[in-house]
C-alpha cells in the first residue's frame, strides 16, 4: 500500500529544460527517430552532432520527470555569424506543442545573442512543426526532397559520348573545382553559407576522405560533370547519393540524364541496392535537380521545409535570401 511519502516521492514534476551534456548522443538520436519516424536521418545527424559547427550550449533538452522527450540544436553555419536551427523533435509533439515552442524559443534566444547576420532553420513539412516556427516569426524560404531509387529499377537514357573515371587522387583538384563551378546558380545560397567557393571545394575533398566515391565526366576530353555517392551509408546495400552535377555552359545536352545512368550502373557494381539523396526546390517549383531525379525514377519520400527569421539591419545580399 502506498504511504504518503511514497505517493508525494512518485507525484509527477513536470516537464524541464536544459543543455546538452556529453554523451547524450545516442538518446537524442532516439527521440528523433521515435519523434519524427521515416523523417530521421539518423547517420547525418549522428554526424552533426559530432561535428565542430555543433555546440552544446546551443542544443537545448527538454525532460519530462527527468525522462528526455524532445531537443533542439542551433549551430553555427561555416559563414561567420551565420546559423541554422534544426531537429526540434518532440515525443508526440501534437499533444505536447507547448513543448516544441518552449525548446524554440531557447534556441531563437541562443542565437540572438550571438547577434547573427541571418538564421535559417529546417524541419519536417508536417505539423506542429511548421506551425511552431510560423509562430515565432519563421517563414518558408525553400522547400527540400528525400528522394530515392530501387537499384533493380533500370533509369531510362539515351546512350552518351561520354567519357568517365573515378575521381581520384589525380584528378581530385579536377574534380572539386568543377564541383563548386557546377553549384551555380541554383545552388548559390548553399555557396553563400557555406562562406565561398574555397570552402566549398575543401569540403568536397573532405567528402571523399569520408568515403564518397565521385565519377568525373568528360565531353570530348573536357570535364564538363560529376556523380556520386558514398556506399553503406545507410546501412548495407543503402548509399547516399550526394549528386548529379553539370557545368552550366555544358546544360541542356542531356549530360545530366547520362550521369544518372552512370551512377545507376556504379551503384550496383557496389553492390548497393538503394540510393537517396536530399535536394532543394523553390516554393512554388521544382529545381532543376528535382526534376532531373524524378525523371530518372526517383521517387518522393519525405518533404521538409527551410525557413529563415530575419532581423533588422541586415545586408541586401542577407535579405535577398531571407
Amino acid at each position: 500500500m502506498k504511504t504518503p511519502e511514497t505517493a508525494q516521492i512518485r507525484k509527477p514534476l513536470g516537464v524541464s529544460y536544459r543543455t546538452f551534456s556529453q554523451g547524450e548522443e545516442s538518446t537524442l538520436l532516439t527521440i528523433l527517430d521515435d519523434a519524427l519516424g521515416s523523417f530521421a536521418d539518423v547517420p547525418r545527424t549522428r554526424s552533426a552532432l559530432h561535428s565542430p559547427r555543433f555546440d552544446p550550449l546551443g542544443c537545448f533538452i527538454a525532460e519530462e520527470n527527468h525522462t528526455p522527450i524532445g531537443w533542439v540544436a542551433a549551430t553555427s553555419l561555416p559563414r561567420d555569424n551565420w546559423f541554422v536551427i534544426r531537429y526540434l523533435s518532440v515525443k508526440h509533439a501534437t499533444v505536447r506543442t507547448n513543448i516544441a515552442e518552449s525548446l524554440l524559443e531557447r534556441a531563437t534566444k541562443y542565437v540572438e545573442s550571438k547577434e547573427p547576420e541571418f538564421l535559417r532553420a529546417t524541419t519536417p513539412a508536417i505539423e506542429p512543426y511548421v506551425q511552431v516556427y510560423r509562430k515565432y516569426g519563421f517563414k518558408p524560404l525553400r522547400r527540400d526532397f528525400r528522394i530515392s531509387w530501387q537499384m533493380h529499377d533500370e533509369p531510362q537514357t539515351k546512350k552518351s559520348s561520354l567519357e568517365t573515371e573515378e575521381v581520384s587522387d589525380k584528378t581530385i583538384e579536377d574534380a572539386s573545382s568543377l564541383y563548386a563551378r557546377a553549384l551555380s546558380p541554383y545552388w548559390d545560397w548553399r555557396t553563400e553559407e557555406e562562406a565561398g567557393i574555397t570552402t566549398v571545394t575543401e569540403s568536397f575533398k573532405q567528402d571523399r576522405s569520408r568515403g564518397a566515391r565521385w565519377v568525373l565526366a568528360r565531353l570530348d576530353k573536357e570535364p564538363v560533370g560529376l556523380v556520386g555517392l558514398i556506399p553503406d551509408y545507410y546501412g548495407p546495400g543503402e548509399a547516399w547519393f550526394r549528386g548529379a552535377f553539370v557545368l552550366p555552359a555544358h546544360r541542356g545536352k542531356g549530360i545530366g540524364s547520362a550521369l544518372m545512368s552512370v551512377i545507376h550502373t556504379f551503384a550496383k557494381n557496389l553492390s548497393q541496392r538503394k540510393m537517396t539523396v536530399y535536394t532543394f526546390s523553390y516554393m512554388d517549383s521544382l529545381a532543376p535537380g528535382a526534376i532531373l531525379y524524378l525523371k530518372s525514377g526517383g521517387k518522393i519520400e519525405a518533404e521538409y521545409l527551410q525557413l529563415t527569421r530575419t532581423w533588422g539591419g541586415l545586408s541586401r545580399s542577407q535579405e535577398s535570401n531571407a
